[in-house]
């Protein structure tokens, strides 16, 4: 039953094409760019690859987990809830847990189909280690781990999937741009942003962005040691779990 509710869910958003192309392209689309710039480029090759390594690639993987954890996953439950669609599945032998667990296998699953695909595109433009792309794809494993609970509580506040992808770009936004732009800035600006990560240590794009520069070489070192990161990324994802089980209504 669970691998069936995996299938279901991988179906629907395959279905959705509107939806998934919608929730792919960005990420998809600064491949093209760093190509375009690659191409165009005037300026030396070191100040070209930290454009991308710094900026264009965590950007894609931000955006391509958002997709998934939030646009994807939060629709997909708040259409199902105000449609009632578990009136008749608590008719049948599924569970809350086997739900949560057999949805969660979809979502995993196609996340990383397309995680691997935008590494495998940025791969062709710089040199990535396989040794890196192995630390981003399971750190992005861990950082989705942590956000997938969190669409079951945002899907108990939206009345149904309209209201839930009208709401969910500010708080996507929210989550994005307080570590890309105060890393960037605080860069700018000749200051260490580790000195400021305590403030922003909410956010689990935190660990994310961190470990995703520190495995480009872009920093020495990162603000954490990163199996920290892997603990509080679990403990979070336990903990969301726990509120979304008692706030979302399966019934």
């Amino acid at each position: 039953m669970i691998t069936q509710i995996a299938r279901i869910y991988m179906l629907e958003n395959f279905r959705n094409v509107g939806v998934m192309f919608g929730n792919l392209v960005t990420p998809f689309l600064f491949i093209l760019i760093s190509w375009i710039i690659k191409m165009s480029f005037a300026g030396s090759e070191e100040t070209l690859f930290f454009m991308i390594k710094g900026q264009f690639m965590p950007i894609s993987i931000l955006l391509l987990i958002f997709s998934f954890a939030f646009s994807s996953a939060t629709i997909y439950l708040a259409d199902l809830k105000a449609e009632l669609t578990y009136n008749w599945i608590q008719r049948t032998d599924v569970t809350s847990f086997k739900y949560y667990l057999g949805m969660g296998i979809g979502v995993f699953t196609l996340m990383n189909i397309y995680l691997i695909l935008l590494l495998i595109g940025y791969r062709l433009l710089i040199d990535i280690p396989l040794a890196s792309m192995t630390m981003i794809v399971l750190v992005s494993n861990f950082v989705l781990l942590a956000l997938y609970p969190l669409s079951f509580i945002l899907a108990s506040l939206f009345r149904n999937g309209k209201v839930a992808q009208s709401m969910l770009v500010p708080i996507m936004l929210v989550f994005m741009f307080s570590i890309t732009m105060t890393t960037m800035l605080l860069s700018l600006a000749g200051k260490n942003p580790h000195d400021y990560y305590i403030f922003l240590g909410w956010n689990p794009m935190l660990y994310l962005n961190d470990i995703v520069q520190f495995n480009l070489d872009l920093i020495q070192k990162t603000w954490l040691p990163q199996y920290q990161y892997f603990m509080i990324l679990t403990v979070l994802s336990l903990l969301l779990a726990i509120i979304a089980k008692k706030v979302y209504n399966f019934r």
